[in-house]
């Protein structure tokens, strides 16, 4: 029962990671389709850390003023599917870490009638006998 918690509650942060993954590439989308949407001549220097990562996806993204083009991108179409699975990876594992919290607690109130039962049972079995 553990360990099926411990990999749905790790599921559950695979699909956390996706999101901010996604969240990533989505700002750096809007932010390269507002500077060019504007027509302002900025480089990516100019507001933006000097990473490999953020170099990288700074120079994959089109330089274009129209949304689509974002979207149908190679970073764009990675972070729209890493965010629909971050919403079906989380929607799932967050159901059955409920099914198994529900699952807990009805074994829980299954011990206790049993042993409300045989604390019962052996309190009237006493006053009978007396």
């Amino acid at each position: 029962m553990v360990l099926k918690k411990a990999t749905f509650i790790s599921l559950w942060l695979v699909a956390l990671s996706l999101a901010i993954c996604s969240t990533f590439v989505f700002i750096a989308c809007g932010l390269k389709f507002s500077v060019f949407h504007s027509g302002l001549n900025v480089r990516h220097q100019d507001f933006s850390d000097s990473t490999r990562l953020s170099l990288y996806l700074w120079q994959s993204l089109p330089e274009s003023g129209v949304w689509s083009d974002y979207v149908l991108s190679i970073p764009g179409m990675t972070a729209l599917i890493a965010f629909l699975s971050s919403i079906a990876l989380g929607s799932y594992a967050a159901l059955r870490l409920e099914d198994i919290n529900h699952g807990i607690c009805t074994d829980r109130k299954a011990d206790m009638h049993r042993w409300e039962a045989m604390l019962v049972g052996q309190h009237s079995t006493a006053t009978e006998q007396a």
